[in-house]
């Protein structure tokens, strides 16, 4: 019984924590986004990494990646060193492409992914898909790169939600 009760509490602190870190809602550019499904991402059982919340203007598609414009916001409880998200994001990026997709991406995809730094624990980078077309990441509301690159801002949701994802039980969680 003590046993449950633990497992229980876990789960629930788990579950208010992520709210507690994830606003309801995130307005950006005037537009009110509003937090469609969140994901705790852990190290084990016991260790949070991160929590994740995806973020619409409506609720209202299946999935993530049906989602025209889309914020992905990624709260950190842990340092995390700004070269292990550039080499993940690229190797997770071409692992979902094709070798021809590969070569005319690389250099918008090197600039893009050089936006990344260092992040510590409290921090949150957002990703903000707007328009079909264009990318931006932000860490604590600050931009640190954009792109207008619609082939770079199609794809690199994929990272997480292609067909070889980085954390598969974050993309069996949003789609």
């Amino acid at each position: 019984m003590k046993k449950l009760s633990l497992i229980t509490l876990l789960f629930c602190s788990a579950w208010v924590q992520s709210k507690e870190y994830l606003p309801q809602s995130i307005t950006h550019n005037k537009v009110k986004f509003i937090r469609c499904n969140d994901f705790t991402l852990r190290y084990g059982f016991i260790i949070k990494v991160a929590v994740i919340g995806w973020y619409a203007p409506e609720c209202k598609e299946k999935s993530l990646l049906e989602s025209n414009d889309k914020i992905l916001r990624f709260h950190y409880f842990k340092n995390v060193k700004a070269d292990f998200f550039k080499q993940s994001a690229e190797e997770y990026f071409f692992l979902n492409l094709d070798i021809q997709e590969h070569q005319a991406l690389k250099g918008a995809l090197n600039e893009f992914n050089n936006g990344y730094t260092n992040i510590k624990s409290g921090d949150f980078f957002q990703l903000i898909h707007t328009n079909k077309k264009n990318l931006s990441l932000y860490k604590n509301n600050d931009l640190l790169v954009s792109t207008d690159n619609n082939e770079i801002a199609k794809k690199y949701f994929n990272i997480w939600f292609g067909n070889k994802p980085v954390i598969a039980k974050l993309k069996k969680a949003f789609l």
